[in-house]
């Protein structure tokens, strides 16, 4: 089970709008129907948006933020891949077909979010530690390190990722 179901939970207690979209694809996800989706749940909002993604979620998030320019309060990225075209190559190139075709207009994306936040094992077996650092430092993102959790989809990996939001977001 992953973390989602756990934050929501405790989202809903804080009294915390938010939503986790279904996400379509499976294991062959499409960038297109990804950011439609994404932008569909921003646009019910009459609030400042956070944006938090995890793994292929952090290149959507900020695919979202380079195609749609919708701006943002913050951004959280969970075990996140670098801007490197390379990571289209993975799986033989047929896992991420269209999230990695070119390179993100970082400086763009940086004015439309002041603030920017990722976090990343050190052991992560999916996502190697050093693309978190690389989309930290594009970013001029804080990093959060955190150690022996892989790639943080676990549930137990909820009061980590929720901790980072309430410091950071100060809530």
């Amino acid at each position: 089970m992953n973390w989602y179901p756990a934050i929501t939970k405790s989202l809903d207690e804080l009294g915390i709008d938010y939503a986790v979209p279904d996400l379509p694809g499976g294991k062959r996800p499409h960038s297109k129907e990804w950011l439609e989706i994404i932008d569909s749940e921003v646009q019910k909002s009459d609030k400042p948006v956070v944006l938090v993604g995890h793994s292929l979620g952090t290149r959507a998030v900020l695919l979202y933020l380079d195609q749609y320019k919708h701006p943002a309060k913050a951004v959280f990225l969970v075990a996140a891949f670098a801007n490197d075209v390379e990571n289209g190559k993975r799986k033989r190139g047929k896992a991420y077909p269209d999230f990695f075709e070119y390179p993100l207009d970082i400086e763009a994306i940086k004015k439309l979010c002041p603030q920017f936040t990722v976090i990343h094992a050190l052991n992560d077996h999916s996502i190697d530690y050093e693309q978190g650092e690389a989309i930290a430092e594009d970013l001029d993102a804080k990093m959060v390190t955190v150690r022996h959790k892989g790639h943080m989809f676990m549930a137990s990996n909820a009061p980590i990722i929720l901790k980072v939001l309430r410091e950071e977001l100060g809530f």
